[in-house]
């Protein structure tokens, strides 16, 4: 009569250890024997797209910049050997403009690269040329052979910085792909503020022996890309004359998303 009730207390005791053993055992095994919960799959999948999301903007930046510089380097360095021996004040102009092309594009790259090299907080800062930095470009174009006929509206120094970056980036990779498929040819800029919205027309003629390209290679593909990044809207293509090129551009003047 008095083990009975110890052997059964202890017995229950036993019982309460084992089963709270082996809940804790199987909550800690949960994760491996039945995967990520829901909410931890969605959180994955937020980082994994803002990563990705990330490595393409830094894409397009390598691409916009250093693809500029080497396509007018190009072009120059070809002009200047053309010329070598009947011009050679030509020839060292040209040598001077390659000069400052890449200076300019190695410090574009730096600040490119100093992005990988930050922590995630500071990555979505504003790094880059604005719309303020277009004569620049357009000079640089100029020693090339592309003219360009600007029309710049005043105020464009007042937009935010996130559009006015992507608006450079955009005219800057419209006139490398006019220095590409058109050589040097003439080409008409538009940059205006119409409606509260940014509105950029690029045209450039057509040439016989380089025909257009709808949709071909990277460089539309990224101007679409900082186009909806911008929650705005474009347009590429020939006119319906099929001897121009028209490439047109409207962004929101206010902030980006």
């Amino acid at each position: 009569m008095l083990t009975g009730p110890a052997l059964g207390l202890a017995l229950l005791l036993l019982i309460v250890a084992t089963s709270a053993g082996c809940g804790a055992l199987l909550a800690r095994w949960a994760p491996a024997l039945l995967g990520p919960t829901p909410e931890e799959r969605l959180a994955a999948a937020e980082r994994r797209t803002t990563v990705l999301a990330q490595r393409n903007r830094l894409a397009r930046e390598l691409h916009d910049s250093v693809g500029h510089a080497l396509s007018a380097v190009g072009i120059q360095a070809s002009a200047a050997a053309r010329v070598l021996r009947t011009d050679p004040d030509f020839a060292a102009e040209a040598l001077q403009a390659i000069e400052r092309t890449t200076r300019a594009a190695v410090a574009e790259l730096d600040a490119v690269l100093g992005l990988l090299r930050e922590e995630e907080a500071d990555a979505d800062r504003p790094a880059g040329p604005t719309l303020g930095g277009l004569d620049d470009l357009l000079r640089q174009l100029a020693r090339t052979g592309v003219t360009v006929n600007a029309e710049l509206a005043p105020g464009l120094a007042r937009l935010p910085a996130g559009v006015s970056r992507e608006a450079y980036r955009i005219v800057q990779e419209g006139l490398t792909n006019v220095l590409r498929h058109a050589g040097p040819a003439p080409a008409g800029l538009r940059v205006v503020l119409a409606g509260g919205r940014l509105e950029i027309e690029l045209t450039n003629p057509l040439g016989p022996a380089r025909p257009s390209r709808p949709g071909g290679g990277r460089g539309l593909r990224g101007i679409g890309e900082r186009v909806t990044a911008l929650c705005g809207g474009s347009t590429a293509g020939p006119s319906e004359c099929g001897t121009t090129w028209r490439l047109a551009v409207w962004l929101p003047g206010g902030g980006t998303r």
